[in-house]
């Protein structure tokens, strides 16, 4: 099986895989993420740096023969989804249920400089134990989370079977859980996925197998790795 090497194109890899695979990205830095607010369902823009992400993503898969396209409703997602879709001339599924997690009271809050210590408290009691620990205020945690994305992912397989190469592009927490139903990992194992803004993952379902790429500079040769990144 092809890894750890370095191909021309991304459709070349796929073309090596042999079977139509679901490219499960991540939309580029939003305005909140910059400036280090927690984010959760807000509707935040893309910022500077996400619009060069997305750029450099959009070049990634211009050599890709997609069939379909998806993408949460916030407009992040929609943003970094909608130029490849308009220049592949594919229509652009919006679908709730890839929104990120909800984090409650919390959306909108300094990551480093909270409000009071009893607000610092609950926040890191939370990033403790995702898994579990549900945010006030309409908050959801990982399990939560895994419910919902439960029948995309029976959506998004079947596409890829019926269609050919799918495309998603969702959010961090989403994706973890996205990947912890391909895979078939526990929650603790979802929870370690890492899915950067400049994380492409490309899941083989015939071989059950994933595979992670750096989106880099247009016209760079592009490296693929076996299996997903962890957090630290």
């Amino acid at each position: 099986m092809p890894h750890n090497q370095a191909y021309r194109s991304l459709q070349e890899f796929l073309d090596r895989l042999q079977e139509n695979c679901l490219l499960l990205a991540r939309h580029g830095e939003s305005d909140w993420n910059a400036m280090d607010l927690i984010q959760g369902q807000q509707d935040r823009p893309l910022s500077p740096v996400g619009f060069k992400q997305r750029k450099k993503l959009f070049f990634l898969l211009q050599s890709v023969t997609l069939a379909r396209i998806f993408a949460s409703t916030l407009q992040r997602s929609i943003q970094t989804a909608l130029a490849i879709s308009e220049e592949k001339k594919i229509p652009l599924e919006r679908m709730p249920a890839l929104s990120e997690a909800k984090l409650g009271i919390f959306e909108g809050e300094s990551k480093v400089s909270f409000s009071d210590d009893f607000s610092r408290k609950m926040y890191q009691a939370f990033l403790d134990d995702e898994i579990n620990v549900i945010l006030p205020g309409g908050g959801e945690n990982l399990k939560m989370v895994d419910m919902r994305i439960a029948q995309p992912v029976t959506i998004f397989l079947d596409a890829v079977e019926s269609s050919g190469h799918t495309l998603v592009i969702g959010h961090r927490n989403v994706n973890k859980m996205i990947i912890r139903n391909l895979l078939g990992l526990s929650f603790e194992q979802g929870y370690r996925v890492e899915h950067e803004n400049n994380l492409l993952y490309v899941y083989a379902p015939k071989i059950q197998q994933i595979f992670s790429i750096e989106i880099g500079n247009h016209g760079a040769l592009i490296r693929i790795e076996p299996g997903y990144k962890e957090i630290d």
